[in-house]
């Protein structure tokens, strides 16, 4: 079994000879925000809604003709999946037919303030010339999709370019346009989805690898709140929340990094307190029944979840998204 900061994979039959296996990757009430790792708290209810909104998710690339891992749901928070081989060194050399490539790919529709796009554009890590036109002067919504790549298996994940993304995931530079353009047809897809229950996507992650015959498959999960920034009228109801909720986190990881401290010496965040946690897990239980089963219903509950997570956490969410 390996276990990542929120998700356990079980291995039924490794993959072989370019062959994907057989697993079953179990979504858990853990948390992590800002690269810290397992949090100290366990949202209930968290990984049965991670579960059944990736599932739908799944069922929507499967109807648009997107190969995708996912085999069946075996669980209320669990699904089977077609396994990919995990080359951690690169020991194989370039990533091939049953492989994971070692790249995560985020897609945007809009730049709220809280993106990272405009934090690396002021430090001089981005060109301003890659982010796309705004639909209207002063908007955070682009006249297109933004994709970028970042690293997958280093200490936190860091954005590379195109070319060293191709360097990173083992592949070429063919593989790379496949991917955004891949990514770009997934974000269409949810974007749709999201828009026809009555949200809005802000951006999101996918991952992908090769299937037996060497064409692209997305694996790990897509259109959930972790992968996601799902806002309902302006407001995030997501994993953005947990971040709201240890203000400073962010820059503290950072500099723990920066000082080479070992993870094990990291201070432990404070806990959420009961209440939080219930207003939290409600929100993603809200969010799911809106995702999988749109209604008036559930419209009214996830508005009821958001109002009641703000008034116990005291999160000022309306004043911190720019949408």
């Amino acid at each position: 079994m390996k276990r990542w900061s929120t998700k356990d994979l079980y291995t039924l039959t490794p993959p072989v000879d370019g062959r994907p296996g057989d697993g079953i990757l179990t979504f858990t009430d853990r948390y992590s925000v800002f690269d810290f790792g397992v949090m100290p708290d366990e949202i209930p209810g968290k990984g049965k809604a991670s579960c059944a909104m990736a599932v739908r998710s799944f069922g929507l690339m499967h109807d648009a003709g997107i190969t995708t891992h996912f085999v069946e749901q075996v669980s209320d928070n669990a699904i089977r999946i077609k396994l990919l081989d995990i080359d951690f060194e690169g020991a194989r050399g370039r990533t091939g037919p049953g492989g994971m490539i070692p790249l995560q790919v985020v897609y945007r529709n809009a730049l709220p303030r809280e993106s990272s796009v405009h934090r690396r554009v002021a430090a001089g890590r981005l060109d301003p010339a890659l982010v796309p036109d705004r639909r209207e002067p002063g908007s955070p919504w682009l006249d297109g999709v933004m994709v970028e790549f970042t690293t997958k298996f280093e200490e936190t994940d860091r954005f590379v370019t195109r070319e060293e993304a191709a360097t990173v995931g083992r592949i070429g530079p063919e593989d790379i346009a496949r991917i955004e353009k891949q990514t770009q047809e997934l974000a269409g897809i949810l974007t749709a989805h999201t828009e026809a229950v009555g949200m809005e996507l802000v951006d999101g992650k996918a991952e992908y690898g090769f299937d037996a015959g060497g064409e692209l498959m997305v694996i790990d999960h897509a259109g959930t709140p972790d992968e996601n920034r799902f806002y309902s009228g302006g407001v995030p109801v997501c994993k953005e929340l947990l971040r709201y909720l240890h203000p400073g986190l962010r820059e503290l990881v950072q500099q723990n990094i920066k000082d080479g401290l070992p993870r094990d010496r990291w201070a432990p965040p404070a806990p959420l307190g009961a209440a939080a946690v219930a207003a939290t897990s409600e929100v993603y239980a809200a969010l799911t029944a809106v995702w999988t089963a749109p209604s008036a219903g559930a419209d009214a509950r996830l508005s009821a979840a958001v109002r009641d997570f703000t008034e116990v956490t005291g999160a000022a969410l309306g004043d911190r998204t720019g949408l």
